[in-house]
């Protein structure tokens, strides 16, 4: 899932911006002294020029990414459209309340609203969908179970304008969710820790320690073996991309069986500089998009360059135009038990 923002007026980055830009996207929790050794600037200018950036809205937080498969759950993405703004409403209530909902984003197009449900597996989901749909009336839908990521980014590095050299990591080397392995025990704190790092990468191991009751020491240490048992994927900051004069939209692809085609198609996901996300799903379509573009000319530019380039592949799309992004959160507060919501 990415982020969408609230519009804020354009600002002016100069290469110091951008390169202390691109060492927080690598991770964000890294301490100010690496970014100042990193980018060569003092820290004292560093944590100046980071507060500038919260300041004009272009980061308005931080995300931990999270290995939801390894936590032996799935995500399961609904697409709706309804019958009325009134019933519209009632359900973003509903899902705004919902502990199992962890993203609700709005668009206009086929469906007008994106409902992301974490379960443990179809008869949870089920049973959380309508609960959350009882005595609404649903014009269409359609359910998509997210399967492996393609690809993740916070900013494409071609986007940052004339400055390609800052980004020379190889994209093979880019982090991508894992795909699912044996989970290991974990212990309520990790779960809890978990949650809280999810919705907040930057908060400091006192806090952490202070809110969870126990030594930072042992924050320090679940912390640590959490990032290597892969249940922590990233450290994120949340990026404002209106500041940018970027903006964010969604295409459903649905394929035909074509395997050469398809791995052609995958790759190109994984390196066209205009796709932000992408992960193949199991439903009625087989793949979601979110693409970053600077204007809807480029967005129209990118979809017919996918029917030009894989016109024997394409089976049907489906454009979606986001505007409010209501909920989100990379975990979902229900995948950490009775004992945090009580």
């Amino acid at each position: 899932m990415r982020v969408l923002a609230q519009k804020s007026p354009k600002i002016a980055l100069d290469q110091k911006d951008w390169r202390i830009l691109k060492e927080l996207i690598s991770n964000v929790r890294q301490p100010l002294s690496q970014i100042a050794k990193s980018t060569l600037l003092s820290r004292q200018s560093v944590e100046y020029r980071i507060k500038q950036l919260q300041h004009n809205n272009l980061i308005i937080g931080s995300r931990t990414i999270i290995n939801i498969p390894k936590l032996d759950y799935r995500s399961y993405h609904i697409f709706l459209e309804l019958h009325s703004p009134d019933q519209e409403q009632l359900l973003i209530t509903r899902a705004l309340q919902a502990p199992y909902v962890n993203a609700i984003i709005q668009y206009s197009g086929k469906y007008n609203l994106e409902i992301s449900i974490i379960a443990k597996d179809a008869d949870e989901f089920l049973n959380y969908f309508q609960t959350l749909t009882q005595h609404i009336t649903i014009r269409n839908d359609t359910f998509l179970i997210l399967l492996n990521t393609l690809r993740s980014e916070v900013l494409p590095p071609s986007y940052f304008p004339k400055q390609k050299e800052l980004f020379k990591t190889k994209m093979e080397e880019q982090p991508q969710l894992p795909k699912k392995t044996t989970s290991t025990f974990l212990q309520p704190l990790d779960l809890k820790l978990l949650y809280t790092l999810s919705n907040n990468a930057n908060i400091t191991n006192i806090t952490l320690a202070q809110q969870l009751n126990v030594s930072k020491d042992t924050i320090a240490q679940h912390i640590k073996q959490l990032e290597a048992q892969k249940y922590i994927i990233q450290y994120r900051p949340v990026i404002n991309y209106a500041v940018l004069e970027l903006s964010i939209n969604s295409l459903l692809i649905k394929i035909n069986s074509n395997p050469q085609e398809q791995l052609k198609f995958e790759q190109f996901l994984k390196t066209h500089s205009s796709i932000l996300w992408a992960t193949k799903t199991f439903g009625h379509y087989n793949y979601l998009i979110y693409a970053i573009t600077k204007n809807l000319d480029e967005f129209h530019d990118l979809i017919n360059t996918i029917k030009d380039t894989f016109q024997n592949l394409i089976k049907t799309y489906e454009i979606l135009f986001a505007f409010k992004e209501t909920k989100y959160q990379f975990m979902a507060e229900s995948m950490i038990g009775e004992e945090k919501k009580k």
